[in-house]
């Protein structure tokens, strides 16, 4: 099935079985779509802003110029899941299940996602300003810019990880310590992360 320029505002599509379907220019704006069926699904410059996604099955969807701000995706199936150059400040991935969820260029500023593997991953342009990461795994993961300026880093694993592209900001000594070792950074990030720490550099 395709879909183009319709709205689904506020509608309860939970359980629904769409899965191939293509949306184009379509608005889900505080849709609920839990446990619905949407693999292999195509989202195209669609407004998914507090849209609810839990417990539904998402895997080798394709979300493409989409704003999915404020959206949730509480226990979604995940598995080779992509989203590029879309909007997702604010939303919330917990208890997500399937691995290799692929974001591209992606503005995640304030969003929640707690133990997700992006190990071995080329990480291009994704900003996680004040993003909580708790127990992700970057391991080996290659950042191509992009931010994690005021992220919550506790139990994230750099093990490997390159960082020398993307903006740190502060990092708690704990975090250094117990995130941060075999990671790969430059000697400005280096010297920055220092100076943050009260120590003179000269």
């Amino acid at each position: 099935m395709s879909f183009e320029n319709c709205s689904f505002d506020d509608e309860d599509l939970s359980g629904l079985e769409l899965d191939g379907s293509q949306f184009s220019g379509c608005s889900f704006l505080n849709t609920r779509l839990i446990r619905a069926h949407l693999q292999d699904t195509i989202w195209q410059r669609c407004k998914l802003g507090q849209a609810d996604f839990s417990l539904a099955d998402l895997s080798s969807a394709r979300f493409s110029a989409c704003d999915l701000h404020l959206s949730k995706w509480v226990r979604t199936h995940i598995a080779s899941l992509q989203i590029e150059d879309s909007k997702l400040s604010g939303a919330i991935f917990n208890e997500t299940r399937g691995l290799d969820l692929s974001l591209r260029e992606c503005k995640l500023v304030g969003a929640t996602l707690r133990a997700i593997n992006f190990r071995k991953q080329n990480l291009v342009q994704l900003d996680f300003s004040d993003a909580d990461l708790g127990g992700c795994n970057f391991q080996d993961a290659v950042f191509d810019g992009g931010s994690l300026r005021g992220a919550s880093l506790r139990g994230v694993n750099f093990k490997g990880a390159d960082l020398r592209s993307v903006e740190l900001g502060s990092i708690t000594l704990y975090d250094l310590n117990n995130s941060f070792q075999g990671a790969c950074l430059s000697v400005e990030q280096a010297v920055q992360l220092v100076s943050s720490m009260g120590v003179q550099v000269q």
